[in-house]
Formats: C-alpha cells, structure tokens, sequence
C-alpha cells in the first residue's frame, strides 16, 4: 500500500502543478498484473503488433495505468465550437510532455529502492503499420480497471474520457484494481444518447465501428490548422455527457 501511495501521490501532484497551459481535474490511476492474460487477447484485437508487457519488459510484474483529466472548462470550449479548437490540441501535446515527465519521476523515485520501471515506446507508423501500435494506452488501462470504452471508441472512466492516458511497468508487484462490472458507456447500458457519433465532424462514428481513415484524415487536417504544435487531435466525440461523466 505504501508504494502504491507513493506512485498516486507523484502522480496527482504533477497533475496539479503542472507547469502548462493546460490544467487538469484529479488523475486516476489503476494497476493490472503483467501476467494478466487479458495482454495475450489484446494482439488479436488489437493488431500483431501489439506486445503482451513481458515482451517489452521482461521483468514486469504490474502495470500502471493513470488518467489525467482535463479540466471542465476545456471540454466546454471543444463542445461549444464546430471548428478545431485550439487549447485542445494544444493540450494533446502539454499533456504527452506532462506524462513522459511524470514517467521519469516515477522511474527516478521507484529506483531509490531498487525498483525498475520501464515506459512502453509508443511509435504511430502509419505509413508501414496502419494504425497498428505496439502498445495501446486505453487497453492497459481497461486491463487496469480504469474504465469501459464506449461507442467512440474511447475509454470511459469515473472521470470521464477528456484527456489522456500514460503507462509505465515496474518490477514490484502492487494488487490489481478490479474492472468495473458495469458499463460506463450510457448507449450501451441500454439509454438513449449517441452524441458522440453526433460530434464526429467527418462522419467516422456509428454503432457499428471507427472508420479511422475518416478520423485520420480529419486529425491531418487539424494538424494543418495548428501547425505550431504539430499534434493529431479533435476530441469532439469526447465532449459529450461521458466527457466529464457529470451531465
């Protein structure tokens, strides 16, 4: 329990202090086990690429999962305009920095006491891979009880789904969080709502899936608007009722 306190409270004071623009609700955070067969199934789902965590670190013994979400003020500003907004993609790109420095401390404080942390590598290769990855942030931390995804395609948590996920593997062992056993999606819990499908400005959502090329093409162009933060982002399906999971 101590060390799992330790790693939240690193976690939650970087999240508060965080030295952007960008400002963020509480963090999350949840662990699975290395050995959690779920990573085995995830390659069939996901793609062959994807890597079980003993694959990537060989030592692994948990799997850390955390969420930091953003404030509610954001979420408002991308609801509220039809056009790309700029603070949110702004914030894609503070955040990823935010996590790889919160990963770094993790790394640095955990090998104080002789704990070895390792950070998957995170490669999007469109060009030779499609949208396969090596390792998908929003699986581990489904695998880590963090949440349920949702028609979007998007990992719901107790905090919503605006904002973004991190993970890092450590050589201790912490006790698994449980997977929620109901769903935080309102649509698939059998109540009308579909506003992300809604939201999506190109079309790419229906009940039936995630047409990505759409989606991506769509991020290209976003890309194009912002040039001066070089990041692939909308997040107009993530503004709805499971944004902030508070309306």
């Amino acid at each position: 329990m101590e060390l799992k306190n330790r790693i939240e409270s690193i976690i939650k004071s970087a999240a508060a202090n965080p030295g952007t623009e960008t400002r963020y609700r509480e963090p999350i955070v949840g662990y699975a086990s290395a050995d959690d067969p779920i990573f085995d199934e995830m390659e069939k789902i996901i793609g062959p690429y994807h890597l079980n965590p003993k694959e990537i670190f060989l030592e692994a013994k948990t799997v850390v999962s955390f969420f930091l979400p953003f404030e509610k003020d954001l979420v408002k500003l991308n609801w509220r305009s039809p056009e790309p907004v700029k603070e949110w993609i702004q914030a894609r790109g503070e955040t990823d920095c935010l996590i790889r420095e919160i990963n770094e401390k993790l790394k640095s404080e955990l090998a104080k006491e002789g704990i070895k942390a390792v950070v998957p590598e995170i490669t999007f290769d469109y060009k030779n891979r499609g949208f396969d990855v090596v390792w998908s942030h929003k699986s581990a931390a489904y695998a880590a009880g963090l949440g349920t995804f949702g028609v979007h395609h998007m990992l719901i948590t107790k905090a919503g789904c605006a904002g973004r996920f991190g993970t890092i593997f450590i050589s201790a062992e912490i006790p698994p969080t449980p997977r929620p056993v109901e769903e935080f999606c309102r649509y698939k819990k059998g109540e009308k709502c579909l506003v992300c499908i809604d939201r999506c400005p190109v079309g790419a959502l229906s009940v039936k899936g995630l047409d990505k090329e759409k989606c991506f093409r769509l991020l290209q162009e976003n890309a194009k608007a912002f040039p001066e933060f070089n990041q692939l982002a909308c997040g107009k399906c993530a503004t709805g009722p499971c944004a902030l999971r508070s309306r």
